[in-house]
């Protein structure tokens, strides 16, 4: 998801509308985390052996990741 696309889905909530991140791990156990900054980073990108998309910090990569830093309530 960029960040166009992420403005766009939340346009259509309330602006007092609170924000969780949700995350279902092993035995369907939930976890849930409140944002807490907001951060962008540069670095490379590449893909895993799981096909999965991983990102290595570099001041002079090319790639710009926009990082949600969040806590677990």
């Amino acid at each position: 998801m960029n960040v166009k696309e992420l403005k766009e889905k939340l346009s259509k909530h309330d602006d007092n509308t609170r924000v969780v991140v949700y995350w279902e791990g092993e035995n369907s156990k939930q976890h849930l985390f409140e944002i807490d900054d907001i951060s962008m980073a540069q670095g490379n990108t590449d893909r895993g052996p799981d096909d999965k998309a991983r990102f290595a910090f570099d001041k002079d990569g090319l790639a710009k990741w926009l990082f949600i830093t969040v806590e677990q309530e």
